[in-house]
């Protein structure tokens, strides 16, 4: 049996912890992410529970403005990854330009590491 109590319940929770997820990214505080998508998974089945047994528990608004917030949690977490993402590569890119590899090579000799060569031009016409 459903009650309807819980449904809101878990639907304002939910789009409270969503809201508090948003600033965290917003907020540059990424650690803090770790510790909503458990709470996070918990309340999604809390609530995909309440609806399988009463759809009608939460009324349509409550449930467009949560998916609103769920889209807009979506695309600052995309961000977010995106960022991650390009950031490593960036480290990774400067870790290898700077290591051995990078600025010696196999005889110990330095290597030309200019972002651009030297191109001909070409005088003939």
């Amino acid at each position: 049996m459903s009650d309807p109590r819980k449904a809101l319940a878990a639907v304002d929770a939910l789009g409270n912890l969503l809201r508090r997820e948003i600033a965290a990214v917003e907020g540059g505080a990424f650690n803090q992410l770790v510790e909503f998508a458990s709470e996070k998974a918990r309340l999604t089945a809390v609530l995909e529970e309440q609806l399988s047994h009463d759809p009608e528990a939460v009324s349509k608004d409550k449930l467009r403005d949560l998916k609103v917030l769920i889209a807009r949690d979506h695309h600052h977490l995309q961000l977010a990854r995106q960022a991650t993402a390009e950031m490593i590569n960036e480290v990774s890119g400067i870790r290898e330009k700077h290591s051995i590899a990078g600025i010696y090579g196999r005889s110990g000799a330095k290597r030309d590491n200019r972002a651009t060569l030297m191109t001909t031009v070409d005088k003939s016409f």
